[in-house]
Order: C-alpha cells, then sequence, then structure tokens
C-alpha cells in the first residue's frame, strides 16, 4: 500500500497598515502541532510517496492553489475504504486581529466633553487577546514617537502635558489590528486661590461693611471646588459669592482657604489674618522716623514726625483734629514735627465723619507718654592695665583690654561702634579689644541711642609690643682663654626706650629664678655657668636672653 504524504507551503506577502511598522502575514504551528495560517493566504499542495521523496508540486495534475472562505476552522478529508475512517487534515484559519485593552491606574481622571483628564501616579498598562492563533506582540506609541514593542510594564507619566497615547497588537499569523488612540491630559499643577477684600485698611483693619471673596483658577482640569474657614471653625465649601463674616465678634481672625481641582491636587491652604473693628470711627497714629518703645514711653529723636490716619467704616473722614501738651485744637493735614524741645510731650486727637458725628471728648484717642530726644548718649573710653601713659601719649601692650562705654538716660543706649585709622565702616563693639601688632593708632568710637541720635569720640594709642633691651657688665677680664676668675661680679641691666624697663629676673643653671637686686657673684672655681635672664618693661613685655661663661682654676 502506497502513502501519500501532502507537504503544504505557504507565500505571505506583505501588507501595510496605515502607520503601523511592517507586519507580514503568516502561518505559525503551535506546541500541539495545530496549523494556523492568515484567512486570506493562498494553500498551496505539494505530493510524494515518501516523507524523504522531494515533494512534487500538484500543478501539472490540478490546480495547486487553495484559498480558504475566511475565518474559521477548515478541514480537508480522505476517506480510507480499508478502514472505513477519514484521515483529517485540519487548517486553522485566522482572519481576526487581536483587540487590545489599556486601563488607566493609580490616579483620579475627570472627562469633559472635550477632554479627559489625569491627577498623579497615572500609569497605563495594556493587555491584548485573539481568539485564535495568539497575541504575538503589542505595539504603542506616545505623543508621536515611532512604535515600539510593549514590554509588558506599566508606562509611567511624572510630566504633566497633553498626550496622545496609540496603540494596536498583532497574532501570531500576522493579523494586524487597526491602530487605537487615547488623547488625555496629565495635570499634576494645583489650584491657585487669592483672597480680595474690598475697604482693607493699610493695617490689615476691616468693616462689616467690607467684602471677602476668593478668586480662584486651574489652567488645566479646572477647579472642582474651594474650601474656607475663619480660625477654628471647620471648612466649608466656597459657593463663589462673597463670603459672609459679619457674625464674627470684633477682633483679630484668620480666613484659611484652598482649592481643590477635578483630578484630585490640592493647594497648600493659604491664610490671611486680618482685624475686624466693629466700632468707627477708627483713628492711629504712625510714627514716620526715629522712635523707640520703653514701657509705655515712646522716644523720639528730632528727627521724627507724627502721622495720623482715620478711618470710617461708614460714611467717612471729614476732619480729623490734634492738639499737643493741651494747646488749642489744629486741623490735621499732614505729618507734623514734635516741639524741639527734650522732655515729656502728650498729643491727643479724634476725627469727625461726614455726617457730623464725633466721637466724644471723654474718648479722644491719645499717643501716650512722649519722650522727644534731642542728644546723642554719652561715650567713654579706658583701658585695662597694663598701660603707661608719657607725658600726653598712652602706651599700651598687646594685653591691654580696650573698653568703650556709651550710656543714654533717655531713650536708651542702642550700639557702640569704633573704627581704627582712617577706615570709614564701622564695627559694632561687643566686648573689651586688643590689638597685637606695634604702631601709633587713631580710635574713633561712637555711641547710638534708640532713636539714631549720634555721639563720637577719638582718642591716640601707642601699642609697644616689644621687651627691653638687655645688657651685662663682668667686673673683670677674661683670661685669655676666655675664662673670668671666679670672683668676679656680673652687673646686669635693662634699657627700654618707648616705656622704660622694670624688672629684671634670671636664673643661673638650674636653680631657682629670683629678681635681681644685686650684682651677681659668688662664683666657684674651674665650672661652666648658664645664666637666663629676663627683662620686662612697664607694661609687661618680655624680652630673654643667656649668658654661658666658665671660670678659672683660681
Amino acid at each position: 500500500m502506497k502513502h501519500y504524504y501532502l507537504t503544504l507551503f505557504l507565500f505571505l506577502p506583505i501588507i501595510i497598515f496605515g502607520q503601523h511598522p511592517e507586519h507580514p502575514k503568516k502561518m505559525f504551528v503551535d506546541s500541539t502541532g495545530r496549523y494556523y495560517q492568515q484567512a486570506s493566504l493562498p494553500l498551496f499542495f505539494f505530493i510524494g510517496t515518501s516523507a524523504n521523496d522531494k515533494p512534487l508540486p500538484l500543478q501539472a495534475v490540478q490546480k495547486t492553489e487553495l484559498y480558504l472562505e475566511g475565518h474559521g476552522v477548515h478541514s480537508f478529508k480522505h476517506k480510507n475504504s480499508i478502514t472505513n475512517k477519514f484521515d483529517v487534515l485540519t487548517i486553522y484559519a485566522d482572519g481576526r486581529a487581536p483587540i487590545t485593552t489599556p486601563k488607566f491606574l493609580n490616579a483620579p481622571s475627570y472627562s469633559t466633553n472635550n477632554n479627559v483628564f489625569y491627577g498623579s501616579n497615572l500609569e497605563i498598562t495594556l493587555s491584548s487577546k485573539d481568539e485564535m492563533s495568539g497575541v504575538d506582540a503589542i505595539y504603542h506609541s506616545l505623543s508621536g514617537s515611532s512604535f515600539s514593542k510593549h514590554d509588558g510594564k506599566s508606562t509611567s507619566f511624572k510630566t504633566e502635558g497633553d498626550f496622545v497615547y496609540k496603540y494596536y497588537a498583532v497574532d501570531r499569523t500576522g493579523n494586524v489590528e487597526n491602530i487605537k488612540e487615547k488623547n488625555f491630559t496629565v495635570d499634576l499643577t494645583a489650584p491657585s486661590s487669592f483672597h480680595n477684600i474690598i475697604s482693607i485698611s493699610s493695617d490689615n483693619v476691616i468693616s462689616t461693611n467690607s467684602s471677602i471673596y476668593l478668586s480662584v483658577s486651574d489652567s488645566t482640569s479646572g477647579v472642582a471646588k474651594t474650601y474656607y474657614k475663619f480660625d477654628k471653625e471647620k471648612f466649608r465649601t466656597y459657593s463663589g459669592k462673597n463670603i459672609a463674616f459679619k457674625y464674627l465678634p470684633d477682633g483679630y481672625h484668620t480666613i484659611t482657604y484652598y482649592s481643590v481641582d477635578h483630578v484630585k491636587n490640592k493647594e497648600t491652604a493659604k491664610s490671611f489674618t486680618f482685624y475686624l473693628d466693629k466700632t468707627a470711627p477708627i483713628m492711629s497714629a504712625d510714627i514716620l522716623g526715629d522712635k523707640f518703645l520703653v514701657g509705655d514711653k515712646v522716644y523720639f529723636s528730632g528727627r521724627t514726625k507724627l502721622k495720623l490716619t482715620a478711618v470710617d467704616n461708614k460714611s467717612g473722614i471729614k476732619r480729623v483734629m490734634f492738639s499737643i501738651n493741651g494747646r488749642k485744637e489744629v486741623a490735621y493735614s499732614t505729618p507734623f514735627y514734635l516741639p524741639n524741645k527734650s522732655g515729656l510731650h502728650n498729643v491727643e486727637f479724634y476725627a469727625i465723619d461726614n455726617t457730623d458725628n464725633r466721637i466724644k471728648s471723654d474718648f479722644k484717642h491719645s499717643v501716650g507718654v512722649i519722650y522727644v530726644d534731642l542728644t546723642g548718649p554719652s561715650i567713654n573710653h579706658s583701658f585695662t592695665n597694663p598701660n603707661f601713659v608719657k607725658a600726653d601719649t598712652v602706651y599700651i601692650s598687646p594685653a591691654t583690654k580696650i573698653v568703650l562705654k556709651g550710656n543714654d538716660p533717655e531713650a536708651g543706649l542702642k550700639k557702640v561702634t569704633y573704627s581704627l585709622g582712617d577706615t570709614k565702616s564701622e564695627t559694632s563693639y561687643i566686648k573689651p579689644f586688643s590689638i597685637e601688632t606695634k604702631g601709633l593708632y587713631h580710635l574713633n568710637y561712637f555711641a547710638y541711642d534708640n532713636v539714631n541720635n549720634r555721639n563720637s569720640k577719638a582718642t591716640y594709642f601707642i601699642v609697644d609690643a616689644n621687651g627691653p633691651e638687655i645688657t651685662h657688665q663682668f667686673s673683670t677680664q677674661p683670661s685669655k682663654d676666655g675664662k673670668y676668675p671666679s670672683y668676679t661680679t656680673i652687673y646686669l641691666a635693662a634699657v627700654d626706650i618707648e616705656v622704660g624697663a622694670g624688672k629684671i629676673r634670671y636664673r643661673i643653671n638650674d636653680g631657682a629664678e629670683q629678681f635681681y637686686n644685686a650684682p651677681l657673684q659668688g662664683f666657684k672655681k674651674d665650672k661652666e655657668y648658664k645664666i637666663t635672664i629676663k627683662g620686662y618693661d612697664l607694661l609687661g613685655n618680655l624680652s630673654e636672653t643667656e649668658l654661658i661663661f666658665k671660670t678659672d682654676t683660681y
């Protein structure tokens, strides 16, 4: 009995779909031996008598190019008359492309008629299904980039903007899904909210006739809700209209507010503190220039002016009146100087509104006790020991501290500064200081009070950093070999041309150090001596030298 072998070969044309990369139609055999081919491809048959024979095309015998009816399972049957059974060749014609489904994960979303918005942490995953041969690969493209093979990982979005996400899948026989795309916007920016208050004073004082409203904006997904509260209240939703606040008591209050957009981006809460004044008019005094407060006392300098301000929540201010030290009341127009005289002054003032309502005399406002300070602090200097005065010149050493002191019984001392030589810049005096480099110095120093009145002084001094010159003298001449007789006497002396020499101390060999108050004598015969000599000037500057000699045998 001869066996006939049917060999199937596919010729696969290349087809390009729009913007797709090229995906050829083809055949595929799965792990179970099933044969799949793209449904529109033709079938070609070859025949032979052995699996080892070279297949013979059937063109010479009959038509060998067949086209299947379309997507589905197709069978070629041959009935064996001996076994009365059918031998079946099954062909799986795959004519349908996969279907890919995207999932937008981990981010809040918001849709309008024209766009879809996503918030932070957006990730997109793709999954595809194919009903016959199975998915070969998924391809995707972001905002015009070339299509690339999807690696199965999610696509993350860390920046905001408008995106076009395209994708499609190809099955194992080359069926290509039509390109699908998703247009969306990633919004990572929170909204911006601002408070607006009409009729607010320069000191954030408002009346019940003022208006408070919020301006909100979001350039991407749009503002979803705005919340606000006063003080420790619970947050409430902002309606877009003026915010009611007249129920609040007189005093300081804080409005806190923030907005959230449609993809849950939340603005950092902002706050504004104001003073709600339910009484009118409001008067205030502003100090233009130097001032300093000590308790209930206000100190001014001669350069300072007083500015009066009146605020009325209803009809407005018609006139402001003031009086200095109980004198006749005067209409206020511009800031004015206080009397150019040191001492206590008292200013009273009041306001009249445009309906001629006037605060009663017992409600006059007073800035309280005011001191006009026209003089600067007293200032002086001193030197810690050691220091030495010769004629009219002060000598100091590097160990001497320079002390600066200031005092102001009125506004009080603010600071002390100094400069050395021709230096124009001033150095703040913190604590006593010293100067290590020798030379002549010109010290300028200054004292400021709390209203910036200034006094200055200057002094000259010399820094002496060198010790005296030390000399010695033997009472006898040395022998030819340089030795001195044991009965010789040594005289010590110190000379300092600046401030004069002070004490002399000495030590013989390893003996104790002692003051020099008499010539040195009593040396032993035939011995070597080393005398360490220290000389001090009257500022304590030290010089040191050594005298080494030998005594003779007599």
